[in-house]
C-alpha cells in the first residue's frame, strides 16, 4: 500500500489551519499521514491528481495558506532500486518524444553489503534517468520527474511523481 500520495506546504505555523482548508475541498477523502512545519504528508482516497485539479479551480490565492500541493504516482522506501522501478512505471505517461527533467529532493539510499549508504545526488538522478526512455530538455521540458524523500513512520519514503508543470497547485503569496 501508498504511504502518501499527496504533499502539501504551508505557511509555518498555519499546518492545522491548511488541513481545514483541504478538508473544505476535499471533505472526508483523504487523512494527514504526518504533519511537520510548513508541510503535511497526505494520503488522498481516490485520484491525487485529480484532487490537485480540484484546487487549481477552487482555491483563491488571496486567501489561502497553501503554498504547493503535490500529487504523486507511488510512494516508496527511499531505496533507489524501489525508486527506479516506480519511475519506470510512472514515466509511460510521457508520450513517446516529449521531453522531461528530473528534480530529485532528500536522499536516496543503496544497500551496499549490509549497509545503506546515501547515493550521491547525480548517481542517484543518472540510474532514474537509465529507464526513462524519453528526451531530456532541462530548460524546456513537458514533463517532471519528481522524486521526494523524507522521514515517515521510522523509515525512508520517496514520493515519485511523473507529471506536467501545470498539474502540481502553486500560489505566489499575495502582495495585494
Amino acid at each position: 500500500m501508498s504511504e502518501f500520495n499527496v504533499t502539501a506546504s504551508c505557511w509555518r505555523g498555519r499546518e492545522s489551519r491548511a488541513e481545514a482548508e483541504l478538508r473544505s475541498y476535499w471533505g472526508k477523502n483523504f487523512f494527514v499521514v504526518k504533519k511537520q512545519p510548513s508541510y503535511l504528508i497526505i494520503k488522498y482516497k481516490g485520484d491525487p491528481f485529480e484532487a490537485v485539479e480540484k484546487l487549481k479551480e477552487l482555491v483563491d490565492p488571496r486567501y489561502t495558506v497553501l503554498l504547493k500541493v503535490t500529487p504523486y504516482d507511488y510512494s516508496v522506501p527511499a531505496d533507489i532500486e524501489e525508486v527506479v522501478k516506480a519511475v519506470e512505471k510512472a514515466a509511460k505517461k510521457i508520450p513517446e518524444g516529449e521531453s522531461y527533467r528530473i528534480t530529485l529532493e532528500g536522499p536516496i539510499f543503496e544497500l551496499k553489503g549490509d549497509e545503506w549508504e546515501e547515493l550521491p545526488k547525480e548517481e542517484a538522478i543518472r540510474r532514474i534517468a537509465e529507464v526513462v526512455n524519453r528526451p531530456v530538455d532541462l530548460e524546456n521540458y513537458k514533463w517532471v520527474v519528481y522524486i521526494k524523500s523524507m522521514p515517515l513512520r521510522g523509515s525512508q519514503f520517496a514520493g515519485v511523481s511523473v507529471h506536467r508543470p501545470e498539474q502540481v497547485f502553486k500560489v505566489k503569496p499575495y502582495r495585494g
